[in-house]
């Protein structure tokens, strides 16, 4: 058996020794490494991408150090991050960007809702591992050296239930605390089993994975969070000296709203959210991401959205150009929908939609101009 995985050699199918695998990797500093995500297009967030790049260059340190120069990782080294922030912020494409784009190692990224307590309809948790497994091409070593993103973390929080917990052994858990337990082990083992067929038969048999250089992150926007742990320091009173209007009907939250440092510090206001405290104390890094300010989501609006729209443009013919006015209306709501740089493609792609339908397809070549009337866009032909 190989010493580093538990399986079979003849289970590895034919490519390099991870060594050389290893051995290619490009050596970045976490300063090169945050200069490669503007070059790729990702905008905003400094503070979530400097604390990044360090968790991306620790990963290539680790794993250099394990197959390179033969020191075995120290325990309690594993580096597990949260990322914390409204929806459209950039966390899972910094992830993305930063680790299957940059760094080259395998990089999964899974929606967390998919999952189910192991028995129940949906993945069992250890088939990220088999995911894995597969991204690395079926290498179980080189497996060992990647990077797990569970997205819609926040989903596997649900309500607590005493019930629940004093039979957690014996009763039916389809809720997001089964998967919850199971993450439990996967985010601390030194190694855990998978299945190499993603649970398909029962006739393969599990394989073993080292865990000790797999870096883990989990995302979320956790609405509602910011809310939990301001209620946690309210005292609420009945009777004589209630305070008027509290504890009425509560303030809704705004979903582009950032999660402070004094907020992720307030642990009892994970359990009151509906996580484990345990799991949650799994994340050595809790990383909180921004809302997107207007110039942020301008530029993601000309160097991401708008150049993607530009070279579709271009194939049929076509020259696409955008009016200032057209871009501030696009930037204003996106910042009213609240959803980030998903908003600027959700506002922007009706219109453009409206222009293709026009004008693609003719063979013929003209300029298409987009401008303001009216508050509305008008694609006007040159």
């Amino acid at each position: 058996m190989s010493p580093r995985s538990g399986v079979e050699p003849s289970a590895f199918p034919e490519g390099p020794p991870i060594q050389e695998r290893v051995a290619a990797l490009e050596v970045l500093s976490p300063q090169e490494i945050d200069a490669r995500l503007g070059d790729l297009g990702y905008r905003g967030q400094p503070e979530a991408r400097r604390a990044a790049s360090v968790l991306a260059y620790r990963h290539l340190r680790r794993i250099r150090r394990l197959y390179l120069e033969g020191l075995e990782p120290e325990p309690g080294t594993r580096e597990n991050a949260l990322f914390l922030g409204p929806t459209g912020s950039g966390k899972t494409f910094l992830v993305e960007l930063m680790f299957r784009e940059i760094l080259g190692v395998p990089t999964v990224l899974a929606d967390a809702t998919q999952f189910s307590e192991t028995g129940y309809v949906g993945d069992d948790v250890s088939t990220l591992l088999s995911r894995l497994y597969e991204a690395a091409e079926r290498d179980a070593s080189w497996a060992a050296c990647g990077v797990i993103c569970m997205d819609e973390f926040d989903k596997l929080a649900t309500s607590r239930s005493d019930s629940r917990f004093s039979g957690q052994q014996t009763t039916k858990d389809v809720s997001g605390f089964g998967v919850q337990r199971s993450l439990l082990h996967l985010l601390s083992a030194a190694q855990a089993t998978f299945p190499p067929d993603f649970g398909f038969t029962s006739r393969i048999r599990s394989e073993s994975l080292d865990m000790g250089c797999i870096t883990f992150i989990a995302c979320g926007a956790f609405s509602g969070f910011r809310g939990t742990a301001a209620t946690m320091n309210h005292v609420e009173r009945v009777g004589f000296g209630r305070e008027p209007g509290k504890g009425g009907q509560k303030d809704l939250e705004s979903i582009a709203t950032r999660i402070t440092e004094e907020h992720l510090e307030n642990t009892t206001a994970f359990s009151r959210y509906g996580f484990i405290p345990e799991l949650i104390g799994r994340f050595n890094r809790l990383v909180s991401f921004n809302p997107l300010d207007a110039a942020t989501l301008g530029d993601i609006l000309q160097n991401n959205v708008l150049r993607t729209w530009e070279r579709e443009f271009a194939h049929e013919g076509l020259e696409l150009t955008v009016d200032p006015a057209v871009r501030e209306w696009i930037v204003a709501r996106a910042l009213k929908r609240e959803t980030g740089a998903r908003g600027l493609r959700t506002t922007l792609a009706p219109v453009l939609e409206q222009a293709a339908y026009e004008h693609f397809g003719h063979g013929k070549a003209a300029t298409v101009r987009l401008v303001l009337k009216d508050d509305a866009v008008h694609a006007v032909r040159g």
